[in-house]
């Protein structure tokens, strides 16, 4: 859809946000009032997004652009990290701001439905991590390869090798971070069914979300998790010969012209 022109741009704003309060609405069994406060709620925050995140994400993708080009450092790595944080948070605390008076407003019975939905999902974790070890370090492999194919485009047999041999020292915490996703959505639902009204769902809510890496006492930090984030990703791009690194810029500045017809379209 985004690639479409201007001139259609209207629709597909409603479009999209027709499609995301259906998703929403079915999520929370929500009534005929709930829906109609959830869509309201989407196009006010279709309608934000372009003033509230075009000139970050522009900024991000210039600073990763000129990372690609001459280099990346741990220094620039963390700034880059630091731009990130800024436009995720701007995008979750809208949502959470938005959400917290329609969440007020949900019965027991819905809570129930909503969290049996997301248990469902987490029930794909559960069985991943039942696996054998050696399987779910293959899948890891797997997804970090592909990751990497798709910045870098054809990736040779030594270069995926040496990204194999990479992941396989890491440290596999899908079953913590699977506890944590799971005690998370108890509290959650714990904070819920007190209905604490629209200002304590919000409080909670946005706590919950800056509380979003700590997967436990057993997990490593999320210091360290980023840590080790930036060394794969100075890792891989040791890697790659100067052809990839093109592909690379090419596949950003593809992403970011995804970004900004979305944000064109919206603010238009």
């Amino acid at each position: 859809l985004v690639p479409l022109s201007f001139g259609c741009s209207g629709l597909l704003q409603n479009l999209g946000a027709k499609w995301v309060t259906r998703q929403i609405a079915a999520e929370f069994d929500m009534d005929e009032a709930q829906t109609a406060a959830t869509r309201a709620s989407v196009d006010r925050l279709i309608a934000a997004a372009p003033r509230a995140l075009s000139s970050k994400v522009d900024m991000l993708v210039a600073t990763v652009d000129a990372g690609i080009a001459r280099g990346f450092t741990e220094k620039s790595l963390l700034g880059m990290e630091r731009q990130v944080d800024k436009i995720v948070d701007i995008v979750a605390g809208a949502i959470i701001d938005e959400a917290s008076p329609i969440l007020a407003t949900l019965r027991d019975d819905q809570i129930d439905f909503a969290e049996a939905r997301i248990n469902e999902r987490l029930d794909e974790a559960r069985e991943k991590v039942e696996k054998p070890k050696q399987e779910r370090l293959e899948k890891r492999q797997d997804a970090f390869v592909e990751a990497v194919e798709d910045w870098a485009d054809d990736i040779s047999d030594e270069q995926e090798a040496a990204l194999r041999s990479f992941i396989a020292k890491l440290p596999d915490e899908g079953a913590l971070r699977l506890e944590a996703d799971e005690a998370r959505l108890a509290r959650i639902g714990a904070l819920m069914r007190m209905h604490p009204g629209a200002d304590g769902i919000r409080d909670g809510l946005w706590k919950e979300w800056k509380d979003r890496e700590q997967w436990g006492l057993e997990a490593r930090t999320p210091a360290e998790r980023r840590a080790e984030g930036r060394k794969a990703i100075l890792y891989v791009y040791g890697l790659l010969d100067t052809e990839q690194r093109d592909h690379a810029s090419e596949h950003l500045h593809e992403l970011h012209d995804k970004v900004k017809a979305f944000l064109g379209a919206t603010g238009s």
